[in-house]
């Protein structure tokens, strides 16, 4: 379809130029415009979705109205082989139905005209780049070798700097969180262990109550004499809760000790 008879406009035309490095992800914008007084739906298609990311890849622009689209060039390494396709998109667009319809199917269903438009990839590693740009404009290139080399080099040096020290403060704030998960592991592990030996203590203390209990009222019935009743004993209020007192008192301690020689080793 030739471009005056097509419903939308498509930026670019022909060609999406992707510009490497390949190492992170790389992106262009892709924009279609509504060259009609109607509703026109539009759907983008790619040969290689694997390599590529594409937000919206399907949509309704309004009367009049653009759309952008975000291609995105998934990492790469350029000399492998089989990197080497050429890879295409597809922009397909028919005119909105009257009432609701499901975008999904309306390409099956729909017996409007369908109108498609192809773009090719290109992608531009840095030495292609640089040469073409020094075959374009060989005098600006003569006029910027003259330019001092020491201005541009002096901010990416304190970029770095800021970068190193962020990191270690990152590295370090990690190392104390890791830290103090340790501690509070231990901490928990503590707190068990102490309420197990008080139940066991307890335990051991009411076995010891019933056989003192068992003894003597043997030793009584067999001399026929009727067990007396063991004398009250005054007991001070808090007496038998010192060492479940005493003992988190002591747990504290360590968890502060053991907190302190944390932060020690992080910050000196």
């Amino acid at each position: 379809m030739s471009k005056a008879e097509a419903i939308l406009k498509i930026e670019p035309e022909n060609e999406l130029r992707f510009r490497g490095p390949f190492k992170e992800p790389v992106s262009v914008v892709m924009k279609l415009s509504n060259n009609v007084d109607k509703k026109v739906c539009f759907k983008v298609k790619t040969t290689a979705p694997k390599r590529y990311c594409v937000k919206p890849t399907t949509g309704v622009i309004g009367p009049k109205e653009a759309v952008t689209i975000l291609v995105t060039l998934q990492p790469f390494d350029p000399n492998d082989p089989n990197e080497k396709g050429k890879h295409k998109f597809q922009v397909l667009s028919v005119l909105a139905p009257e009432g609701e319809f499901n975008i999904e199917t309306l390409w099956k269903e729909t017996s409007l005209e369908i109108n498609d438009w192809k773009l090719k990839c290109v992608l531009e590693t840095p030495d292609e780049a640089g040469t073409a740009a020094a075959s374009a404009a060989p005098a600006v290139a003569v006029t910027n070798s003259a330019l001092p080399v020491a201005a541009p080099v002096a901010a990416p040096v304190v970029k770095t700097e800021e970068k190193t020290s962020k990191d270690a403060s990152m590295q370090k704030v990690s190392n104390l969180e890791l830290e103090l998960r340790k501690a509070s592991d231990e901490i928990t592990r503590l707190r068990e262990e102490l309420s197990s030996a008080t139940r066991e203590n307890i335990q051991l203390k009411e076995e010891g109550l019933r056989l003192r209990r068992s003894n003597v009222s043997s030793g009584t019935e067999s001399a026929g004499f009727k067990p007396e009743q063991p004398p009250l004993m005054y007991r001070q209020p808090g007496q038998d809760s010192v060492a479940t007192v005493s003992s988190p008192n002591v747990l504290y301690i360590v968890a502060a000790l053991l907190l302190g020689i944390i932060i020690a080793k992080l910050f000196f």
